[in-house]
């Protein structure tokens, strides 16, 4: 049976203060330890492929694993953080200025021509993930993938609901997610059906003592 992989990256500065990211942030000392831990798990999964994500924090996190593997790493903006607008760059997610976009945007969110500002909509996330989905069904064996916790979210989704998700539904599955970082989620293909299977979520067991 085909695997993926998902990891979300290790620790930011930003995330461990609450602020909103763009693709610049690094990683912290926290989240280095976590991406040795992570190399240190993945080392043994027998993958053909390994897809991250351009942004700095992902390249930062897949670093250990590299200096265990052969595997070259593809870093493709497909696999990027869902975008808020710019100008909230470095703003407290819990900021009244921050939580009145999202009220805004999720009253909007069934609009896909509607956007906030340089957002991703929703809309533009899904796209994204059936982009995603197209592009791995081409790829054989196991795939190791790094990525970004809300990405990971909607990526998760998509394999629960396939095409019956819809923007309502989204916004209801988005509150019960716990990412953390580095944690594990894996999907399975079932040759059968033809279809993506969710098999574990967020599994951080590399940080057992």
């Amino acid at each position: 049976m085909r695997k993926i992989y998902l990891v979300r990256h290790g620790e930011t500065d930003s995330n461990a203060s609450g602020l909103v990211q763009d693709g610049a942030a690094e990683l912290s000392d926290r989240g280095r330890a976590q991406a040795v831990a992570l190399a240190m798990r993945l080392r043994d999964i027998p993958a053909s492929s390994l897809l991250v994500s351009d942004y700095i924090r992902t390249r930062q996190t897949v670093e250990p694993f590299l200096a265990m593997t052969d595997l070259v790493p593809e870093f493709t903006p497909l696999l990027r953080e869902t975008k808020r607008p710019t100008q909230f760059t470095g703003v407290q997610h819990t900021s009244d200025i921050y939580q009145a976009y999202l009220k805004v945007a999720d009253a909007h969110i069934a609009d896909p021509s509607w956007h906030f500002e340089d957002e991703e909509n929703y809309h533009d996330v899904m796209n994204r993930v059936r982009e995603f989905f197209a592009y791995v069904h081409e790829r054989e064996g196991d795939i190791i993938v790094v990525t970004h916790g809300r990405f990971i979210t909607y990526l998760v989704s998509y394999v629960l609901l396939r095409e019956a998700i819809s923007p309502t539904l989204w916004l209801q599955l988005m509150q019960s997610y716990v990412t953390l970082n580095t944690g594990v989620t894996v999907l399975g293909y079932a040759q059968d059906e033809a279809i993506w299977r969710l098999y574990t979520y967020n599994d951080i067991a590399h940080f057992a003592e």
